[in-house]
């Protein structure tokens, strides 16, 4: 079992945990995570999750059984990041909305190479996911009808995501979105992936193969800033083993380590806690192993 779990995270690494340093220009100060940029700007106030469930020819059907299985599971995630939230004393409330569209709620759209990990992972991956995730988001935008806002004087339509994020920031009257396809591979050794999380161009969004809490809180937080905190083999060079080997190590119960536990036995641990946006300040030694000496970065 051990196996399996490490099979499925090693893709995350790559793709949804890579920390962009954004350099400012004057004092040389780096931004190591995606606090207050892009979409998911701060994991603080009023924050919607919208789940899209995907229906797909070479991965499994949702069932009105599993749909309501993972809802469980979101709201369980959900519930179980509010109470991180208030222990730190922070102010969050995580709403959850989903596609539906006269009760049938998956959308069915196939993956460019019939699965997630080999769409994902080969040449284009990246660019090939986004279209998927575009077109998806395009059918879920029909939902709500015609948009009956005033149009812009150089009449900038936004596409796919975009659109969506808009239509849903004038829904719920907030700034933060975050967008969660699942895909029912439950049964199967599949990933999940977050993608842009550090990017301002592209809307940040995940893919979730799982319904377990644990792994839907993970992905969630990547959306905020979060990184991975496990050691993997695409850990090549000694300064990441020994990093992630001292994050393991430090944070015993980390969420971003360890997201195949029991979400109850989990926490979000200070460093993880800086990332998105909950403390502004990072400590000098998580800083100094984690981040590197010579880098200064940014208090939030």
């Amino acid at each position: 079992m051990l196996l399996k779990i490490i099979i499925l995270t090693l893709s995350v690494l790559i793709l949804s945990c890579h920390t962009k340093k954004i350099k400012t220009e004057k004092d040389m100060v780096y931004h190591i995570a995606s606090v207050n940029n892009n979409v998911c700007k701060k994991l603080i106030g009023n924050v919607v999750l919208y789940a899209i469930f995907v229906d797909s020819k070479y991965t499994g059907i949702w069932t009105e059984y599993d749909i309501n299985s993972t809802i469980d599971s979101i709201k369980l995630a959900s519930n179980w990041i509010e109470h991180e939230a208030k222990k730190n004393g922070i102010t969050l409330s995580i709403q959850l909305d989903y596609h539906s569209n006269n009760n049938i709620i998956p959308i069915e759209a196939n993956l460019t190479r019939k699965t997630l990990s080999a769409t994902v992972l080969g040449v284009n991956g990246i660019k090939l996911l986004d279209t998927w995730a575009d077109k998806i988001a395009k059918e879920a935008t029909k939902t709500y009808g015609l948009d009956t806002s005033i149009i812009t004087k150089n009449k900038i339509t936004p596409k796919g995501r975009e659109n969506l994020i808009a239509r849903l920031k004038n829904i719920h009257q907030t700034d933060n979105i975050a967008i969660l396809y699942f895909i029912n591979n439950s049964h199967t050794d599949e990933i999940s992936v977050v993608l842009h999380a550090s990017e301002d161009i592209n809307p940040e969004y995940g893919v979730v193969s799982y319904k377990n809490p644990g792994t839907i809180a993970h992905e969630f937080l990547h959306l905020f800033g979060a990184k991975d905190l496990y050691r993997s083999p695409f850990d090549k060079n000694k300064k990441t083993k020994k990093q992630m080997a001292f994050a393991m190590k430090e944070f015993p119960n980390e969420i971003m380590a360890f997201s195949y536990r029991s979400i109850d036995s989990l926490e979000i641990s200070s460093f993880s806690r800086y990332l998105i946006g909950w403390e502004s300040k990072l400590d000098e030694k998580y800083k100094n192993m984690l981040v590197g000496k010579k880098i200064k970065i940014a208090n939030y």
